[in-house]
């Protein structure tokens, strides 16, 4: 059983790179925040569905050779894998999504593996999870729930995509949701398009009045800021030369879990997460790039020796 599970929808990948020609790979919010938990060293799993297709096969064969744990996912013979069409930018998101009638549209509360949950460390899912299908939503509120009766920590990273949902619903079901979850995970332009929030100390106060305990809002390259345990510290940006934004949020929130398991320390982790999320924009796609354990450990200590 995985110490940390991810639920929502894994994709098929193209990304159009400088020369004009799409390059084939893996991403899905979930899946990339997944990614960056194993390369960190954690036991990672996926929950979820896929199509029997080269699409679907393809994210399985990625998740073996990354240890991250298919055995949850279901494949569904009648329904295809979602696609991501994504053209690179340093700071916006330009994404073009095929995903109607998906498989992992169409999983819902019964397809959970609920042992798995109960067995988990941290749950850990998405405002995508919750926008992509009604079953989905419903499968995300149902794991989020049993994850807390079996004393799982519920993750939540609000991953607002307007494309997906408009912002009164998207507000209602993340609240709804936030009310479930010990770490909730935002970004400023998230809570200006949700409640016209542009400050990361306003956004942390209108959350912790929902319930999680760990709050973290992100700024891109001005940081992140960070409240737990009575205290709330701002995480500077790790050094970056960003090319594309693609998957940064995701390999922070998978990063920040995977030290937040072996640190015990919130803002450790989440110093640890930084330099995750700026190695993932410093190259193209949402996890060719994402650093492994041993860079972010170099990294980490070169701060320590320029400190």
């Amino acid at each position: 059983m995985a110490d940390i599970l991810c639920l929502g929808e894994p994709l098929g990948e193209f990304v159009r790179e400088p020369d004009g020609r799409w390059r084939m790979g893996f991403g899905g919010d979930t899946s990339n925040a997944a990614m960056a938990a194993a390369r960190q060293g954690a036991s990672v799993g996926y929950l979820g569905a896929l199509g029997t297709d080269l699409f679907g096969d393809g994210i399985v064969a990625h998740w073996a050779e990354e240890g991250v744990s298919a055995a949850s996912v279901l494949r569904n013979p009648d329904a295809p894998t979602g696609l991501n069409f994504i053209e690179p930018d340093p700071a916006a998101r330009r994404f073009t999504y095929v995903r109607k009638g998906s498989a992992a549209s169409l999983y819902g509360p019964d397809d959970l593996d609920l042992p798995a949950i109960r067995a988990a460390k941290v749950l850990h899912l998405s405002g995508i999870t919750l926008a992509v299908s009604p079953t989905l939503r419903a499968a995300g509120f149902a794991a989020m729930r049993a994850a807390r009766e079996a004393g799982v920590r519920v993750s939540l990273d609000t991953n607002l995509r307007l494309a997906l949902w408009r912002a009164e619903e998207a507000r209602r079901v993340l609240e709804e949701a936030a009310a479930l979850a010990d770490v909730l995970v935002t970004s400023l332009d998230d809570c200006r398009a949700l409640m016209g929030l542009g400050a990361a100390d306003a956004v942390i106060d209108a959350f912790a009045a929902l319930g999680p305990s760990i709050l973290i809002v992100t700024d891109g390259a001005n940081g992140a800021r960070i409240a737990a345990v009575g205290r709330r510290e701002t995480i500077s940006p790790a050094p970056a030369t960003p090319v594309d934004s693609t998957g940064a949020g995701d390999s922070f929130s998978g990063a920040f879990h995977a030290w937040m398991l072996e640190t015990g320390d919130a803002f450790e982790a989440g110093r640890r997460a930084a330099i995750v999320a700026a190695g993932t924009v410093s190259g193209y796609g949402a996890t060719d790039p994402i650093p492994r354990r041993e860079a972010v450990l170099a990294a980490l200590g070169a701060q320590e020796r320029g400190a």
